[in-house]
């Protein structure tokens, strides 16, 4: 992965973000241009994502930015959504586990290569990438140490497709104070995060915000010149070290509490769906514009005050 031509990152979460799901598919109606519908989820909601909004990523790569699909979800899931999804430049699953590029040899219908350094980076935690057919209660590392811990207490565990990560789900007759003293007690190299109702694990050093600043270097790019397309918890770490996070809806009340906490940090759209994506995707485009202007005025006020 070549990082010559780079000269922003914008990062983006899918659900919420790129991809909005309706509860009625009446709601459909109330959607301003043209479409593409996911496949009906098991829940039976339909995810749509916009014609306008893919192109308005390809225009933000166009531009010079990197984008790179990050998500916490599973990688089977991540995967599946990619023909519906703009092409990318790396795209991150398992809260920051894994990270593919394209793969530039073309020879199969999905090109993708998976970093390697970045697993062998986690795998004193998460094990080694030779074991991810191994049932989780198989594995070696920590993580999954905690995994079978988690299990003899009769949590409802998921590893469905996660090789650097699982999830605990609800669990009948375990009360919410058992469910804080279990995410207190983990091991100090996971961390966890919280995404509608269940709670994730894996190695600390990972995590969106552990992968994104992972690639940043690996790129050239720093900090303040990248951006966050984002609207849930679990993406509020990451929110925090880029420049600036755009937020095409507010999907928990502790984004709104950081929202209104620090207004400098965050920009949210005033339009629903994919119309609050494309509007956000304009504003990262329009933030970019802004990095590469005052940097231009800073190398002229520099060479100026050098010829005075």
């Amino acid at each position: 992965m070549s990082s010559a031509s780079f000269r922003n990152i914008c990062f983006s979460d899918i659900d919420g973000t790129l991809v909005h799901y309706l509860d009625d598919p009446a709601q459909l109606q109330e959607v301003v241009g043209d479409i593409l519908m996911l496949p009906q989820s098991s829940t039976g909601r339909l995810g749509i994502i916009s014609q306008a909004s893919l192109a308005k990523a390809a225009q933000l790569r166009q531009a010079g930015a990197a984008l790179v699909i990050i998500s916490g979800a599973r990688t089977s899931t991540v995967l599946q959504r990619l023909p519906y999804l703009p092409a990318a430049d790396a795209i991150i699953a398992e809260n920051g586990g894994r990270i593919w590029y394209p793969d530039p040899s073309g020879l199969t219908m999905c090109p993708l290569q998976e970093d390697l350094q970045w697993r062998q980076q986690l795998a004193d935690v998460a094990g080694p990438p030779d074991q991810d057919a191994l049932p989780p209660l198989d594995r070696k590392g920590a993580l999954w140490d905690w995994y079978r811990l988690l299990y003899r207490e009769g949590w409802n565990l998921d590893a469905n497709s996660y090789s650097t990560a699982f999830r605990l789900t609800k669990t009948p007759n375990k009360s919410e104070e058992q469910l804080a003293a279990a995410v207190a007690a983990r091991p100090a190299c996971l961390a966890s995060s919280t995404n509608l109702g269940v709670v994730d694990f894996y190695p600390k050093a990972s995590g969106k915000e552990g992968a994104a600043a992972y690639l940043m270097q690996k790129l050239g790019v720093p900090a303040g010149r990248c951006a966050l397309l984002c609207d849930d918890d679990n993406d509020l770490e990451l929110a925090a070290i880029v420049g600036k996070a755009f937020l095409p809806s507010i999907g928990a009340p502790s984004v709104e509490a950081a929202v209104a906490a620090h207004p400098d940090r965050f920009v949210v759209a005033d339009v629903k769906w994919t119309g609050g994506t494309e509007q956000m995707l304009d504003a990262v485009q329009q933030h970019f514009q802004q990095l590469e202007q005052q940097q231009l005025a800073g190398a002229v006020e520099a060479a100026s005050n050098q010829c005075s």
